[in-house]
């Protein structure tokens, strides 16, 4: 049986994609310009690429910001926008304005939010009796937790950035009919491992119930998660 892949414009998402990024001046070269950054002025530079600053916080070396980001947006994508901008804008306000780059070429990145990883890994574990599972001889889910060796994750990284991007998943089946078991989410785990060197992330984690399956994962800095869901949507199909 052929099965069309499923197209971006197809998916819906329910999301919350926060990122803590910071940078700062080219050899640590002083800006006071860089110091009257505000929020304000930083919304108004990113509005054009679809780009939310939730705080900002700088002085005349580095500058931290707090961004809810769209699924379709990587975080490399976004470190991009966001220091060419700033970066513009410093060359405008200084009357000896140069070629040079305004800010360094690494900068950190990290996703954040109210879930804790310890939070994430204990629900993960605990969805047999969140759905009501626990109580059954033959268990229709599948657990399982992949440890990784330091090269594979260097494999998450860029040269010129230190990054920790991690994400949790919900796929749900159509209409939510129970289509999983214990043998097929297994092989659906094998299935997506294999894609991992191609896709730029790691699973580190995966509970299949019948109807719905959570991902605990971490992404390379140029994988945004609608790609990074899209892939595995299809792959499992």
């Amino acid at each position: 049986m052929q099965i069309e892949p499923f197209q971006l414009n197809e998916l819906k998402f329910a999301w919350c994609n926060r990122l803590y990024l910071r940078t700062r001046t080219q050899r640590r070269r002083r800006s006071a310009h860089l110091a009257r950054l505000d929020q304000q002025k930083q919304s108004d530079l990113l509005e054009p690429d679809g780009i939310h600053v939730l705080e900002i916080a700088t002085d005349e070396i580095e500058v931290r910001l707090l961004f809810s980001l769209l699924p379709t947006e990587s975080v490399s994508a976004t470190a991009g926008k966001t220091k060419g901008r700033i970066s513009k804008w410093l060359g405008e306000q200084s009357a000896s304005a140069t070629n040079d780059r305004s800010l360094a070429r690494r900068s950190f990145a990290v996703t954040v939010g109210k879930s804790t990883s310890s939070a994430v890994e204990a629900y993960l574990d605990q969805q047999s009796e969140h759905h009501g599972y626990a109580h059954r001889v033959r268990l229709p889910i599948f657990v399982k937790r992949f440890e990784h060796t330091d090269e594979a994750w260097r494999s998450r990284v860029t040269d010129h950035a230190v990054t920790w991007l991690r994400y949790h998943l919900v796929l749900a089946t159509q209409f939510r009919h129970g289509v999983f078991d214990a043998t097929s989410g297994e092989a659906i785990t094998e299935n997506w491992r294999s894609l991992q060197s191609s896709g730029r992330f790691l699973i580190e984690k995966v509970p299949f119930v019948p109807d719905h399956v959570h991902v605990a994962v971490s992404v390379h800095p140029t994988a945004s998660p609608e790609n990074v869901v899209i892939a595995r949507m299809n792959a499992a199909q």
